[in-house]
């Protein structure tokens, strides 16, 4: 009898799970434009510097007004106050990492960066991707960068349980498995001297109640929570490129 009610009880969980979801993909959302932050960045007398983006649409970022509100252009803003900088972003909307690399990767490692950005795991956790399978394509993609002379920094995954679109239980589900994700970050990092992230120690409850965060569409963040993308992500680029002056 035990065993049979913890079997109603499983299925009922992964109903209600599978019923969030296809609420959740499912749901009218309004259309938004999204924007290429590719673009040079302070004085050309500067030292220059070369930035490489590969990544979703993180960085196409449906729900802003423009390219400058972009947390990759806001980056790249506060770089070229010594520097002249050419962003350069290969992102594509909805890109997984073995989207980064079979249509990222060669066009990026082309351009010869001083820098990578890589954001990149929530599109795999979203769809359902085995957790070792992203690890795997993570590893392969970033073993690669590190053997430029490139700083390579990660975005981490963070917190996907806070989209407004989703609802218990599936907002709890991916609350863990985002974190899961976020340490494959973590761990592929360790390994080749990259950097990752840490979006998820942004005060993860304002992300929970304030909706000003969000774009229209209640899955994508506005140019508001591209600015607090902007503040972390410079939190571990700053003392990365202290000193640069233009030379490898």
């Amino acid at each position: 009898m035990v065993p049979r009610l913890i079997k109603r009880g499983i299925t009922a969980g992964v109903v209600v799970i599978g019923a969030e979801a296809a609420y959740a993909v499912l749901r009218p959302v309004p259309k938004q434009v999204e924007f290429d932050p590719s673009g040079l960045f302070g004085d050309s007398g500067l030292p220059p510097m070369q930035v490489a983006v590969l990544g979703d649409s993180s960085v196409t970022a449906p729900g802003v007004s423009g390219p400058d509100e972009i947390w990759v252009s806001r980056v790249c803003a506060r770089l070229g106050e010594t520097r002249h900088v050419t962003l350069r972003s290969f992102a594509v909307s909805g890109s997984r990492v073995t989207d980064l690399l079979e249509t990222q990767l060669e066009p990026a490692l082309a351009l010869d960066p001083d820098m990578f950005l890589v954001s990149v795991g929530a599109n795999d956790a979203i769809h359902g991707v085995p957790v070792q399978k992203f690890a795997s394509g993570l590893d392969e993609l970033v073993c690669t960068l590190s053997e430029s002379r490139a700083i390579v920094v990660l975005s981490g995954v963070g917190d996907l349980g806070t989209i407004p679109r989703l609802l218990p239980p599936l907002r709890n589900l991916m609350t863990r498995r985002s974190a899961r994700f976020h340490r494959v970050h973590q761990d592929v990092a360790r390994r080749y001297g990259a950097h990752v992230v840490e979006h998820r120690s942004d005060d993860p409850a304002s992300w929970y109640s304030n909706r000003d965060l969000w774009s229209a569409d209640l899955f994508h963040v506005s140019a508001a929570g591209h600015e607090r993308w902007a503040n972390v992500t410079w939190r571990t680029v700053e003392p990365l490129v202290a000193g640069f002056d233009g030379s490898r």
